[in-house]
């Protein structure tokens, strides 16, 4: 959508899509998208992070601008789009999260209603139905579900929120510098990014339930293999977090979720041999939190 260099700015919404290789998924995504910017003061900000500019072909001239970001990493990217964009507020939609109607005008009401940064419900879509033992762990990980009011305070839950469908007032994401830090480039970015909003600039972060995307699951990822991968990772990240904290906190911060995490790979390992006869899905859950642990443990590697 062109963006109007006459008209008045002092809500616009600049949509940015950091992407990665999937090109398979932009035309479905934009199909969507482009029901949603209609009749708003909006843009659409394509930005590419493969260095070899793979969905340059796909960003719509007069729709998505794109935006080439080579230097690797989603913190880059992200980054790359704050700097690129010209509205108030910045929207981030992942490139495999497709909008549920009505959703940008979501997250516009909530932008008039003072809100700095909005976050939106996010539902598991399937591409092929994930084995029964599976669905739950795999549902909680690519969903996005909060028990608040429209416009609740969920700043308590800034560590699971991510920055995929959200939205932020753009001076908010200006006052960090840059706003991502390319030391997560591998993940944790946005993590770390609403811990100094919340904590050192007294940002509040607010439920926007009528904001409401679906994630794509390619049948890859629902697997039991992925959960572990992704249960492990995320135990890392749980410590890598932790070292942006600096000076003599980082170490103490560090060795506490270390040892937690020591406790969880012998509870976890032990209560999932210990339930496999009677219980698959408890025993699935026990050896997730076992492979969490282990990521706490190893964290630097």
């Amino acid at each position: 959508m062109p963006v109007d260099p006459t008209a008045d700015r002092s809500l616009m919404l600049s949509v940015v899509i950091p992407t990665f290789r999937r090109p398979a998924y932009l035309p479905g995504l934009f199909a969507a998208l482009a029901q949603e910017v209609e009749g708003l003061q909006a843009e659409v900000l394509l930005v590419d992070n493969d260095p070899e500019g793979s969905a340059r072909s796909f960003a719509l001239p007069g729709f998505a601008r794109y935006v080439h970001e080579p230097d690797p990493g989603v913190a880059n990217a992200r980054n790359r789009g704050v700097a690129e964009a010209r509205g108030s507020h910045v929207v981030f939609l992942d490139d495999d999260e497709v909008p549920v109607q009505g959703w940008l005008r979501a997250f516009a009401a909530s932008a008039e209603a003072g809100a700095k940064a909005a976050f939106g419900p996010v539902e598991a879509d399937f591409d092929a139905p994930p084995p029964p033992v599976l669905r739950a762990p795999l549902e909680r990980v690519f969903s996005r579900v909060i028990d608040s009011a429209d416009g609740g305070d969920i700043s308590a839950k800034r560590a699971y929120l991510g920055s995929g469908n959200s939205l932020f007032a753009r001076d908010l994401l200006l006052r960090i510098t840059p706003p991502f830090d390319p030391a997560f480039n591998g993940g944790g970015e946005d993590v770390w990014l609403l811990r100094q909003l919340v904590d050192e600039h007294g940002a509040r972060l607010v439920w926007c339930a009528g904001a409401r995307v679906r994630e794509r699951v390619p049948a890859t990822r629902s697997t039991r293999s992925f959960l572990r991968r992704r249960r492990y990772r995320d135990g890392q990240l749980r410590c890598i977090v932790e070292t942006g904290i600096g000076g003599w906190r980082a170490p103490l911060r560090v060795g506490f979720w270390m040892v937690a995490g020591g406790a969880q790979v012998v509870i976890g390992t032990a209560a999932a041999l210990l339930s496999r006869p009677f219980s698959a899905g408890a025993s699935l859950r026990w050896e997730l939190m076992a492979f969490g642990g282990a990521g706490k443990l190893l964290w630097w590697r």
